[in-house]
């Protein structure tokens, strides 16, 4: 932990590249023309004086002293500080490092040993100052040198200028400051502290004030014998306050992981180096962007670039370059000159970027503390790192050890040596034994490696030392108990602790006692020599006596957090020792601070699953407003986020919104499924409050269904609204990319993932994106196949096609969008915040129509800035992506300054705009007329829409209308409905719940009630009383229904019988015995159509010697105790399988015509009969033999003619041909009728034939009616 203080980017954990500045020998005046000479020049040869720039780190191959050591400790000599005349110094033009040419050395070292090298010097003072009392400033400042800053009269704080000044580099550990001096012009030099705050102004009539920092240092190092050697060294800084132009012009460009910038300031120039591995096949994509006061009113006139290797071209404001490493080189370097006007006046901004094609390979050093935890070291290839080993890590000082290579040229590398102090190593892994000495030992490792045919070094400067510390001991007590609290605080030598916050209720008039002492295994030697504390209460550093004493705390001037900054030195063994103790001194405030997450109560979460979550925290007013926002990385302010007492860390911030990670792992105690999320928000007035949610583990496979969520596109900044709403299946481990591609464009993402069941189906082939859906997914274009980017309303091409100033822009804007519309409003603070047009395609991807515009995702309304493969759904989560026109400011997603010189007064999302314009007084100079103009839009008496209300459009939707100016302040939405009725009615009245006046009467949509009436509730068989709901607006309506049937809808069985089984009376109904015929495979029911194997599952259908006929046999169950009959099963012999029946004997040969009986006439001259050997159908010829001439075999006569008829439809007497006909008479004519057999029930309606079985396919019962027969 460090002090609550504005940040420090020297001091953060991923440090800014720091500018290192040179200043010259001989002095010339200000404004004259004279430049300033440099000990050195610059990469490309300039030497010209370096002024400031961004923070970048020094480097120590360019920057270090060199320095021996005789052969007992002594001090080497550096070029000691004079008392000079800086009023007329000037600060230089170059704003970035220029480092000396090849072999010149960096200042003067006096004599050495050169048989004793000592390691180069990588030491540096680092100036810390903060623009309007919080916007952290740096530059740093090699020994011996001097660098040079501009600081405008505005970016004072109430005219001081607070500072901190810090050593910076891998030798700071070991470096002390002895004293910092500040003068003004040339005014004597004041010793000051190395924290505080000092005086700045400019004098009347003076175009600018120069100011500098003295800071005086004592480095110790270690030669290779183990020998002391102290270097002093002293660091200028030299800052020039002026009330100039404020005009920054800001370089970015897209890496593979994430934007980076350099920032030049009016007439300077930056450097930057861009390795090849960082951006996509050499492809620069770049934007340049004004910041600063005046980048309203600033005009970017031209960019032109130039190579060493010759190449010359123009830049556009943001566009692409290609860059390549020059024909035989690793690296090539382009010179970027960029021309800007302002306010009548030409700015030139120069930004020298080297491409290097370079190396990515780092040695890892892997070293085992106590012989068994293992600790990691990264050094980069031909560099050098620090690492110090304290006697108590190691087991007797045995060092164990192991070489790696990491890095996307490891592959191609291999450890060639390793030595320590040249003895040698080996290159794989093994163990030295390091040797204990008094104020420790150094010791250089040399790692030599070969890749491909290069060979490179890695250096690793090992101090192995005694562990010295300091520990402040002092007492607090509890406010609510009274009972004493011991506290106390270590800090190890050269670093800085800071103390839990100590509250004003917890000391008397806030007087804290303490108690100094020195611990570690060499301790006894040493003595402390000095105490101070610095309080940013009154800016003051006063002295206090050790090893005890006392000091009244201070909050700072406006009440918040007071930094009490203690810093103690100690000497002994010839070893100078710093320490930094910081105690924050806070005010205890009230239990009133308002706390929010986007995680509920009994939320579940998967377990192994990353989770993401929001919370909010806030202090208010009285009224309920919000006054403070609190953040976790704020100032003075805390917020903890906990999962089972395990922090949670901040991912990124939308607006007040804070994003947050949790991944919790299944317990072994199987039962613990119940976790808890703790929350803890402190304002910077010491108000406080906290929050506890309870979640719920699950333990999900990866690709299960863990809950559903939306998802959908909005696109509402190019007037083109919103997709409808995809139903997701969120499934465990997946990514949201996958979620984004499944839903948008119907991705099959194959085992585990699979596909979406719902997808706005949106074509593949016009998704742009980088990376791949496991790793950095970037959404870069997408489009719906209707070519949306033409669709939009929105401008493209360049700002000067719409006017060449502000206000013909804006009158252009005004006739496109229509004044005061939202579209309007928003495309003016496009054009007010610097943000250039682009180009127009087919779909809607990154650039297009902007600079600024691209596509962002937000979850649950908070932007995340990780990428899409790195972050999955939960249950209940809303996903929108979403389009942005200018960065995100336009839909409440803006971040840093990028694209928001000037502000925004409005942002769109979800259909709705917010507007909120910022007005300004403006008093017309000749009229004399006060009008007020947005500060944002530049929109005069602009409406602040104060008065508002929603209004129906009559076309199923409503929007929200300003009722000042008609301005729709909301994309037309459906309404969300309302719903009343009157007791009893058969309708309601449908409303919205906006109040925009839309009403419409409906019948109500009912369904049967849970609650009935008992007594008057209808049955099955006798009708009643019963109760509906309606299901939209909830109404009960009482009906007197009919009985109600019953409500039985399948069939049972209990084995002889089948029947219903009603639900509602719990009754058996159409109860009967099986009624069952031979099927394929078994005996089935002819009424349930179930099997007899499902209906009687104990027995089988087998013949018990019963009833044979000519026709079959009769077979009976054992278990059920029905009898069917089926037919015989004849063998060769004759004789049935079965029952042992045996078919009748074959009949001998015969006339039929002789043996013919029960002749009919036919409608001929015939008859028909049947031979009474063989039983076959015989036809013949009437005779007249008969009596009165009559037929002697069937006694046909003739007969009157008969009426017309179909003899068919008047047969009887029919008689079985035995070949699927019958023949029988008419009873009208008599005549002979023979026609195919007509069944019903089995048997033939006339003559009352057997209908034989069906040669059909074999039935086999369905698994749902076993199933479901079985089951019963």
């Amino acid at each position: 932990m460090r002090a609550a203080e504005p940040e420090n980017p020297i001091l953060q954990a991923e440090p800014q590249e720091i500018t290192v500045l040179q200043a010259g020998k001989a002095l010339g005046g200000a404004g004259s023309g004279d430049g300033v000479e440099t000990s050195g020049s610059g990469a490309n040869g300039d030497t010209e004086s370096d002024l400031t720039g961004d923070v970048e780190q020094p480097d120590p191959d360019e920057t270090d002293n060199e320095a021996g050591q005789d052969t007992e400790p002594e001090t080497v000599p550096q070029d000691q500080p004079t008392q000079s005349d800086y009023s007329e110094a000037s600060i230089g033009t170059n704003m970035d490092s220029n480092q000396g040419d090849d072999g010149e050395e960096a200042g003067e070292t006096g004599e050495v040993d050169q048989d004793l090298p000592l390691s180069p010097l990588d030491l540096g003072a680092a100036l810390t100052w903060y623009k309007y009392g919080s916007q952290p400033t740096s530059i740093v400042c090699a020994p011996g040198k001097t660098v040079g800053k501009l600081v405008l009269l505005a970016q004072l704080d109430n005219g001081m200028l607070p500072y901190r000044l810090d050593l910076t580099g891998l030798d700071a550990q070991d470096a002390v400051i002895t004293g910092v001096f500040f003068a003004s012009g040339n005014a004597a030099t004041a010793e000051i502290s190395t924290i505080g705050a000092v005086p700045m102004s400019l004098p009347d009539g003076a175009e600018y004030q120069n100011y500098v920092f003295i800071v005086e240092a004592t480095a110790t190092q270690k030669n290779q014998k183990g020998e002391t050697v102290k270097t002093n060294v002293q660091f200028t800084f030299l800052l020039q306050l002026e009330s100039g132009i404020d005009l920054d012009l800001q370089l970015s460009w897209q890496t593979l992981t994430a934007p980076a910038q350099a920032t030049c300031f009016a007439n300077s120039s930056v450097s930057r180096t861009i390795k090849g591995d960082t951006i996509q096949d050499g492809l620069f994509q770049y934007d340049f962007l004004f910041l600063g006061e005046s980048a309203r009113e600033a005009e970017f006139i031209s960019a032109d670039y130039r190579a060493t290797d010759g190449e010359t071209g123009t830049l556009t404001q943001s566009g692409t370059l290609q860059m390549a490493p020059a024909d035989g080189q690793d690296s090539e370097t382009y010179s970027i000159t960029v021309i800007a006007r302002v306010s009548g006046q030409t700015i030139r901004y120069s930004f020298v970027l080297t491409y290097e094609d370079g190396l990515d390979l780092q040695l890892q050093f892997t070293w085992y503390e106590k012989s068994v935890t293992a600790q990691t070291l990264l050094c980069d290839a031909d560099k050098r790192v620090n690492l110090t080993i304290k006697h108590n890590q190691l087991q007797n000082g045995e060092l164990l050890y192991k070489f790696g290579l990491k890095g996307k040229s490891a592959n191609d590398a291999q450890i060639l040596s390793a030595t320590i102090d040249n003895t040698a190593l080996n290159p794989e892994k093994g163990s030295y034994q390091l040797t204990a000495s008094e104020g420790g030992t150094t010791y250089t490792i040399l790692v030599s490696a070969k890749v491909k045919d290069k060979t490179v070094t890695f250096t690793v400067t090992l101090r192995y030392q005694s562990d010295v510390s300091l520990q402040m001991s002092y007492t607090l007590t509890d406010p609510e108990t009274h009972a004493s609290i011991p506290c106390s605080l270590t800090c190890e030598n050269g670093r800085t602790n800071t103390a839990d916050p100590i509250y004003d209720d917890q000391l008397t008039d806030g007087l804290l006692s303490y108690q100094l002492t020195i611990s570690g295994e060499e301790a006894s030697d040493v003595t402390i020599t000095s105490v101070s504390c610095y309080q940013s209460g009154n800016f003051s550093t006063k002295p206090l006596t050790a090893p005890s004493g006392s000091v009244a705390l201070l909050l700072a001037e406006d009440g918040t957090t007071g930094e009490n900054t203690f810093t103690v030195k100690a000497s002994g063994a010839g070893t100078e020792y710093t320490f930094t103790l910081s105690l924050p001194y806070k005010h205890r405030g009230n239990n009133s601070i308002q706390i929010t997450c986007s995680l509920s109560d009994d939320a579940t979460i998967a377990y192994g699953t990353d989770v993401v979550f929001t919370v909010e925290a806030w202090a208010e007013d009285s009224n309920g407003t919000p006054i403070e926002y609190i953040y976790a990385s704020g100032n003075n302010t805390k917020l903890v986020v906990q999962i089972d007492g395990q922090n949670c860390y901040a991912t990124s911030t939308t607006g007040t919104k804070q994003q947050f990670i949790l991944n919790v792992k299944k317990s072994k105690d199987e039962k613990t499924i119940k976790h808890d999320l703790y929350i803890y928000a402190e304002d910077s007035k010491g108000n406080y409050g906290d929050k506890h949610i309870r979640l719920i583990g699950k333990e999900n496979e990866k690709g299960q269904k863990i809950g559903t969520a939306i998802i959908y596109v909005d696109m509402g900044v190019l007037g083109l609204g919103t997709s409808r709403a995809v139903q997701y299946n969120v499934l465990s481990g997946e990514p949201i990319s996958y979620s984004i591609a499944k839903a948008i464009w119907g991705y099959d993402a194959g085992d585990p993932f699979g596909k979406a069941v719902d997808t706005l189906g949106w074509p593949s082939n016009t998704v742009e994106m980088t990376g791949s859906l496991d790793q950095r997914f970037y959404l870069a274009g997408l489009d719906d196949g209707t070519n949306l980017g033409q669709q939009a309303k929105a401008l493209s091409g360049r700002w000067l096609d719409y006017g060449s100033n502000e206000q013909e822009v804006f009158e252009r804007i005004d006739q496109i969008f229509g004044k005061g519309t939202n579209l309007d409003i928003l495309w003016r603070c496009i054009y007010r915040n610097g943000i250039d047009l682009g180009n127009v395609y087919s779909g809607l991807r990154e650039l297009e129509f902007t600079a600024g515009a691209g596509w962002m995702y937000a979850v649950n309304g908070t932007y995340l800035s990780d990428s899409m493969s790195s972050i999955s759904l939960n249950d209940g989560d809303s996903l929108v992506l979403r389009y942005t026109l200018a960065y995100g400011w336009d839909i409440g997603g803006g971040g840093r300054s990028h694209g928001n010189n000037n502000g925004y007064c409005i942002s769109y999302a979800d259909g709705k705009w917010t507007v909120k314009h910022n007005n300004q007084s403006v008093k017309d100079a000749e009229t004399g007329t006060v009008h007020t103009v947005c500060r944002f839009c530049g929109i005069e008496d602009a409406c602040s829409h104060l008065k508002t209300k929603y209004v129906d459009q009559k076309n199923g939707s409503c929007a929200l209308i300003c009722e000042d100016c008609g301005q729709a302040l909301t994309d037309p939405e459906s309404h969300k409905y309302t719903y009343s009725y009157e007791e009893n009615s058969e309708i309601h009245v449908v409303g919205c719940e906006h109040g925009c006046g839309f009403k419409k009467e409906e019948a109500h949509t009912l369904q049967e009630s849970n609650e009935q009436d008992s007594i008057n509730q209808p049955s099955c068989t006798q009708g009643g009383i019963l109760r509906y709901n309606c299901i939209d607006c909830g109404a009960v309506i009482e009906k007197k229904v009919a009985a109600l049937g019953h409500d039985a809808d399948r069939w049972l069985s209990d084995g002889a019988h089948h029947y219903k089984f009603c639900h509602r009376c719990e009754q058996e109904i159409e109860k009967a015995k099986h009624e069952y015929i031979n099927g394929y495979s078994d005996w089935k029911c002819t009424v349930c159509q179930m099997y007899h194997i499902s209906a009687c599952d104990v027995g089988e259908f087998t013949w018990n010697n019963g009833a044979t006929t000519d026709s079959g046999h009769e077979l009976s169950c054992n278990g059920c105790g029905i009898s069917v009959t089926e037919g015989h099963q004849f063998n060769e012999a004759g004789a049935c399988t079965i029952c042992e029946y045996t078919k009748v004997p074959d009949i001998p040969e015969h006339v039929c015509a002789d043996y013919i009986q029960n002749a009919i006439a036919n409608d001929d001259h015939t008859h028909t009969g049947t031979c009474s050997v063989c039983s076959k159908a015989v036809t013949r010829d009437h005779d007249t033999l008969g009596a009165d001439g009559s037929c002697s075999v069937c006694g046909h006569t003739s007969a009157p003619e008969n009426p017309e008829h179909n003899c068919a439809e008047h047969i009887q007497n029919a008689i079985d041909n035995g070949n699927g006909t019958h023949t029988g008479t008419c009873s009208i004519c008599s005549k002979a009728v023979t026609q195919v057999h007509t069944f019903e029930n089995g048997f033939c309606i006339y003559c009352y034939a057997p209908q034989p079985a069906e040669p059909t396919e074999p039935e086999t019962p369905t698994e749902s009616e076993e199933g479901e027969n079985q089951d019963e």
